[in-house]
């Protein structure tokens, strides 16, 4: 299951912002954002779709990108899928009363 982020391009950019991360966003088409860390770690978020990914012109970008935006989404329960054997649930509540 794909990685997908519960919300919208201004909570998407609050949840980057908090990664304490320095870089630049680009709006793409098609709904395609896309934050570019100063260090080369690049994540992409489709509006329609609100999958996430990530890329990097190294390993180590790559994944410092990724963990610290994991963290920060996870904590706000904004993240839905799975991710490195990691299953998030979002904002999803059951459908059954207590």
């Amino acid at each position: 299951m794909q990685l997908k982020f519960l919300g919208s391009y201004a909570k998407l950019k609050k949840c980057v912002s908090r990664t304490e991360m320095d870089g630049e966003w680009r709006e793409l088409k098609y709904g395609h954002k896309q934050f570019r860390t100063d260090d080369g770690g690049i994540l992409n978020w489709w509006e329609t779709t609100k999958t996430v990914t990530f890329q990097g012109h190294s390993l180590a970008a790559r994944e410092e990108l990724t963990q610290a935006f994991v963290a920060v989404a996870s904590a706000g329960r904004r993240l839905l899928g799975e991710y490195r054997g990691r299953v998030f649930h979002g904002r999803l509540r059951s459908l059954y009363a207590d």
